[in-house]
């Protein structure tokens, strides 16, 4: 802390948005869940750089619900270290519209690539840049903002470098790898 005591534990729950932010979600189909990184996140300030080098860092992520044909309670709980957490990535795709159906191919399970022009800066400098709406494609590809520097300054002077200039296309990045 600020005081210098040593707290051996910190935790802080995360917004995940459903139902505008009770948490609470209907699985009848797969479901992907997502936290917003912003100024109420506690990771808002963190950069690459502090993720890489942040030994005590830990994200337990915990998913309770009910079994609706039985009414018990069930829980499954998973933890993530620093080490573990892939700045700038995205999961591969494991479901697939197949002859009117859909086909599951669990060798993409854990599989991820890395998202070009992913900028290495925390979302608190992010979010004090001067950004725009691009429609080219950037370090996101579903509903998420397509971010182009207003400033004409040369990258190396930015408090946020990006680390490729060319952004390539999911299609592209899919095709190439």
């Amino acid at each position: 802390t600020s005081e210098g005591e040593y707290l051996p534990l910190d935790n802080a729950d995360i917004n995940v948005g459903f139902d505008t932010g009770t948490d609470r979600i209907f699985l009848v189909s797969p479901v992907t869940i997502v936290h917003e990184i912003n100024e109420e996140s506690p990771f808002f300030e963190m950069d690459k750089k502090t993720l890489e080098h942040d030994a005590e860092l830990e994200v337990v992520v915990i998913l309770e619900g009910m079994v609706e044909a039985t009414a018990m309670t069930t829980q499954c709980r998973s933890s993530y270290l620093a080490s573990e957490i892939l700045w700038g990535h995205r999961f591969e795709p494991v479901l697939f519209e197949k002859k009117g159906g859909y086909q599951v191919d669990y060798s993409f399970f854990h599989r991820t690539y890395e998202i070009p022009n992913t900028p290495l800066c925390s979302a608190k400098d992010l979010a004090e840049q001067k950004y725009i709406e691009s429609s080219r494609s950037s370090f996101c590809y579903e509903n998420e903002v397509a971010l182009q520097l207003v400033s004409p300054e040369d990258e190396p002077d930015q408090a946020c470098p990006s680390q490729l200039t060319r952004r390539l296309s999911l299609a592209e990045h899919l095709h190439c790898n």
